[in-house]
């Protein structure tokens, strides 16, 4: 948006680039000011009718008040873009780090299953089935090698569940 009413900055000179960069200063400086004195107005104006209310019930004044409070938020929220536009990228906070890549493949792997002790819910006394597993992959040191081992939970429903979850039909 802005870079496409800049003239060329490689053919100026230090002098006109300097003189720029204050206009386009001022001009920002300007339009910020002038939003924050709108802003002040607004403020002042809602608060001045909300006392005008505990007077008079009007709808007109709680009409005025809806829209000026309608014209507030949306002149904050402008000002509030326009000063994350502002901000360099430098400042600006660092996006989240990606999840981790899988292992390799041609690592070798020991996979461990986790399952519980018994086949059968301690309560109905029905047969569990496997619902799904987690799996998570983790890297152990083995003298002087690296294996990647695969930790895995069978997901087994028990413990007060219906006679459809523990697989009685």
């Amino acid at each position: 948006m802005l870079a496409a009413s800049l003239p060329d900055l490689d053919s100026l000179d230090l002098e006109a680039v300097k003189t720029l960069l204050i206009d386009r200063h001022e001009r920002y400086t300007a339009a910020l000011t002038s939003r924050t004195i709108e802003i002040e107005r607004l403020v002042l104006l809602v608060e001045r009718l909300q006392r005008m209310l505990f007077g008079t019930k009007s709808e007109k004044v709680l009409r005025q008040i809806d829209q000026l409070e309608l014209q507030l938020e949306e002149l904050q929220a402008a000002n509030a873009i326009e000063e994350l536009q502002a901000v360099a990228p430098a400042q600006r906070p660092a996006a989240a780090k990606p999840f981790r890549r899988p292992l390799p493949e041609h690592l070798p792997r020991e996979i461990h299953r986790h399952m519980p002790s018994h086949e059968a819910c301690p309560d109905c006394g029905g047969r569990l089935r496997e619902l799904g597993e987690d799996v998570a992959e983790m890297l152990e040191y083995v003298r002087a090698c690296f294996k990647p081992g695969s930790p895995r939970t069978g997901l087994r429903p028990w413990g007060g569940r219906s006679s459809a979850m523990c697989g009685r039909s």
